[in-house]
């Protein structure tokens, strides 16, 4: 009896340990499942955060490269508008040198020309004057020939004293007035 008393309280023992295993088990069970389900939480959680600071770092060398780019492209954009200013510059001061250039050629061949005009005038004035000068001579040996031949024919016809103006002035101005 001894031995079969023993299993007997070793069988209630073993019942109660498997009683109490299985009240606790599933406590433990539910514990274990809950604290793995926290741990595996908490790493997900973890390796989230993680993922979005490694996407964030990610994003903003994304955007410094963006930028980095964005101000080189900016440079360049700057350097061709220079080159293209210098450009412009270069030719506008070229152009305007072209064009004082030809203004000035214009405005030699304005001074020549007038100064050629004027000395033709001035030689044309000069013609003219001089042939006034040789036709009132020319009027006065005539005045004066006509003259002394009416004295001539006026003391042919006995009229001894001429007219103290001339003959001609004489002859001339009673018709004009």
């Amino acid at each position: 009896m001894g031995e079969e008393e023993s299993s007997v309280v070793r069988g209630e023992l073993l019942d109660r340990l498997r009683a109490l295993e299985s009240s606790q088990s599933e406590t433990n069970l539910a514990e274990l499942a809950y604290k793995r389900a926290r741990d595996a939480l908490e790493r997900a959680l973890e390796e989230a955060r993680a993922i979005r600071l490694q996407a964030l770092d990610d994003a903003r060398l994304t955007r410094e490269r963006e930028l980095a780019s964005l101000l080189e492209s900016m440079r360049s954009l700057r350097q061709s508008a220079e080159s293209q200013i210098e450009t412009l510059l270069r030719t506008a001061e070229i152009e305007a040198s072209r064009l004082r250039d030809n203004a000035k050629a214009e405005a030699d061949a304005l001074v020549e020309s007038a100064t050629h005009e004027a000395q033709e005038i001035r030689a044309d004035a000069q013609a003219l004057r001089t042939a006034n000068e040789e036709r009132e001579k020319s009027i006065d040996r005539i005045e004066a020939e006509l003259n002394r031949l009416l004295a001539e024919i006026a003391t042919r016809l006995g009229m001894t004293e001429g007219p103290a103006e001339g003959w001609w002035r004489r002859i001339t101005a009673r018709r004009s007035s």
